[in-house]
């Protein structure tokens, strides 16, 4: 089966003006009324250089915040790539000029690219543990609310793929709602493609049939072992128009201990909830540059 395309588009950089909206929000949560203990102890605005630096192994994601979090009263100096494997105590950035803010953004500024990196981090182990770049890993929507597209973005630069960005990207039939496509429906759906990208979600090859073979762009193949998904595939192949390209997605309970079993011929993504929902914030810190 040749490898069918991603359905959707795929976060591979950040707007800078809604990156600067965002942090403007976040920054609002954490200093409502200005920074207390810089505003009392910092008298002279002195113009320090502070070293951003990792304090462990991970793939860097975060120059989208470094570059958009500061006033021009900050110069930044990047050292690194998004998407670049760092070793504990290589620079990532220098920051010099207004000692004040850099204190008072320091924390928004790290706890971001800490997630970030974790994300990516996270998900360059589940890529590396496949080993194989004809099956994209994919995330999920299972992020944290306000960071979609960060970790999102975070994926793409962990060498992952991402799935639909949310409810209004893509129709996603569940496996219990197979049973309700009617004539109706299929015309509608039918009406809809190519404009919007349709998935359905089964969970045994018995729910594979003519009609949605004939509908979708994409199967969800939810919770199976390998040798069913191997009895989906051969089915789908079997009821499609040869010249047609379908999605083969596997998802549901997918490890590291175990993503090696669906590394399978006619899969196209596993997605994995976890790179977002079970990453952990590496160890990065701000110090002042010797």
């Amino acid at each position: 089966m040749s490898s069918a395309k991603l359905l959707y588009k795929q976060i591979n950089k950040l707007d800078p003006k809604q990156v600067s909206k965002k942090l403007k929000e976040f920054l609002k949560e954490d200093v409502p009324a200005g920074d207390a203990t810089t505003k009392n102890i910092v008298l002279i605005d002195t113009k320090e250089v502070f070293a951003i630096q990792p304090r462990e192994s991970m793939i860097f994601c975060g120059n989208p915040i470094i570059e958009n979090i500061f006033s021009p009263k900050v110069k930044v100096k990047k050292m690194v790539k998004d998407g670049q494997k760092l070793l504990s105590g290589q620079t990532i950035a220098l920051l010099s000029g207004s000692n004040s803010e850099i204190l008072t953004k320091e924390r928004l500024l790290l706890n971001m690219i800490q997630r970030m990196s974790g994300v990516s981090s996270l998900t360059g182990k589940y890529v590396e543990k496949l080993n194989n770049n004809k099956i994209k890993v994919l995330d999920t929507r299972k992020t944290t609310p306000g960071l979609r597209l960060f970790e999102k973005y975070a994926v793409f630069c962990g060498g992952g793929s991402n799935h639909r960005l949310n409810l209004s990207s893509g129709i996603m039939v569940k496996d219990n709602h197979i049973n309700k496509i009617t004539d109706e429906v299929a015309d509608k759906l039918t009406r809809i493609s190519p404009s919007v990208p349709i998935q359905f979600e089964v969970d045994s090859p018995k729910q594979i049939n003519s009609q949605n073979v004939s509908l979708v762009d994409a199967f969800l193949l939810d919770n199976m072992t390998p040798n069913k998904i191997k009895k989906c595939i051969e089915k789908i192949n079997l009821l499609k128009n040869k010249d047609k390209k379908i999605f083969i997605e596997v998802s549901g309970g997918v490890t590291l201990k175990n993503i090696s079993k669906f590394n399978l011929k006619g899969v196209n993504g596993i997605s994995v909830g976890a790179l977002t929902h079970q990453s952990t914030n590496v160890d990065i810190g701000l110090d002042l540059h010797s």
